[in-house]
């Protein structure tokens, strides 16, 4: 069985959130569906992860759909940044969450455990740095 996939997208853009892509270099959970119960079983797109909020392929025909934005992100500006439709439980986002933040223990391990060196400030600068 194949484990969980999850994506990290640093800077979620219009160039990134496509309508549609020009090389497909996995099989996506519509295709694996249309393979066959053996292939959508071992399809698993967890989560997708940008800058701006949290997704999954739970929407309308395996599309993105927000499950949450980050603190100080709002809907609209995650629907402005990409190049497709971004799915929400409601049409008014109303009802999508703010993305939990990191607890004290959790910030330790990442701080000092995981990346003691802040290598994660190249990909996203801290909110401070970026204003």
């Amino acid at each position: 069985m194949n484990n969980r996939t999850s994506y990290w997208v640093p800077r979620h853009s219009p160039r990134v959130f496509v309508e549609r892509v020009d090389i497909v270099s996995g099989v996506g959970p519509k295709r694996a569906k249309e393979s066959g119960p053996a292939a959508a079983r071992h399809n698993d797109i967890h989560r997708i992860v940008s800058n701006l909020g949290v997704f999954d392929v739970g929407g309308p025909d395996d599309t993105l759909r927000l499950l949450s934005v980050h603190p100080g992100v709002t809907v609209q500006e995650v629907r402005e940044a990409s190049g497709c439709e971004i799915h929400l439980g409601a049409p008014d986002g109303q009802d999508v969450p703010t993305t939990r933040e990191p607890t004290t223990d959790e910030l330790v391990l990442i701080r000092e455990v995981l990346d003691p060196k802040a290598l994660r400030h190249r990909e996203v600068p801290p909110k401070e740095a970026a204003r």
